[in-house]
């Protein structure tokens, strides 16, 4: 299952199952029966991610002025569902736990049909010419499951049967988790090729990043003002918001990269994940300071 990856790439999935892990610590089976009981906060994520976005980057490509390979990763960047990071800055934050974990792990599986359908039609329009895409349906499954699904799920285990460990634990990992998160993702960045890093340009980087904020401050903001036009609780508002916002640049890297062998097209999504956890952070820290006190959380 790890055939292709490097020391750099294992290392990111082990710490992000270690933060899935974390997470899981604070939670319990009644906090996923209640998601699963009202479910509108749910359907109204998936919405938003499945359809909103990628035509929020579809146009913003559009524009962008880029040459068409970044245009393609542009788009790709925006099918990749949110993965551990966003989980993680939902727990710091204090937001609906359970339905981030059900948004990464329904949306991992509809990616697996959405992707191919959509990145088909980014390369038509960019492009001219489409490119039948197969993602690895095995290891993708493998990878939602190893470093999403199981250590959450233990997490609440050891939660239900060490309560006061759990409780105990949950300070310093709030720390400790997100110290690791950005450990590993600097390390990819920065380190060379032959390393296991990107290789990406600083001239590239400033060309592209514009259009990379843009799309992470256009989804986040979407997310938000939709499920709070949609009144829902306060937690989920923010939830929303930093799952549709904050995309898996690691499966974006995968398509890019492994599946379509195209190094521009990897570029935006290397972009994307120099900024994009820290901005997640911020516009999350406004959105609570703004609108928080206003907030009525019915549940």
């Amino acid at each position: 299952m790890f055939t292709g990856y490097n020391f750099i790439d294992i290392l990111i999935n082990l710490v992000l199952a270690l933060i899935m892990l974390g997470i899981g610590l604070s939670l319990t089976v009644l906090d996923f029966k209640k998601l699963f009981a009202h479910p509108r906060s749910l359907f109204s994520a998936l919405g938003i991610q499945l359809i909103l976005i990628p035509a929020v980057a579809f146009a913003i490509a559009s524009v962008s002025g880029l040459s068409y390979p970044v245009k393609v990763g542009i788009v790709v960047v925006s099918l990749c569902a949110s993965g551990a990071s966003s989980n993680l800055i939902t727990h710091l934050f204090k937001g609906n736990v359970a339905l981030a974990i059900s948004m990464t792990a329904i949306n991992s599986l509809i990616t697996l049909v959405s992707i191919p359908l959509l990145a088909d039609l980014a390369l038509y329009v960019f492009t001219g010419v489409g490119k039948q895409i197969w993602l690895p349906v095995p290891e993708t499954i493998f990878q939602i499951f190893m470093i999403t699904i199981i250590p959450a799920g233990i997490g609440v285990l050891i939660r239900k049967k060490k309560e006061r460990f759990a409780i105990n634990a949950e300070r310093p990992l709030k720390v400790i988790l997100p110290l690791l998160l950005v450990s590993v993702f600097t390390l990819k960045i920065f380190l060379n090729l032959a390393s296991g890093g990107t290789g990406i340009t600083s001239r590239e980087t400033f060309m592209i990043l514009p259009f990379m904020l843009l799309l992470n401050f256009a989804a986040m903001l979407t997310g938000f003002i939709i499920s709070r036009s949609a009144k829902l609780p306060f937690a989920d508002q923010f939830t929303v918001a930093i799952e549709v916002g904050l995309h898996n640049t690691a499966l974006a890297l995968l398509i890019t990269g492994t599946i379509l062998k195209n190094p521009d097209m990897e570029k935006p999504a290397v972009v994307y994940a120099m900024f994009s956890f820290f901005t997640a952070v911020l516009f999350v820290y406004l959105i609570k300071l703004i609108f928080k006190k206003r907030s009525v959380d019915p549940s």
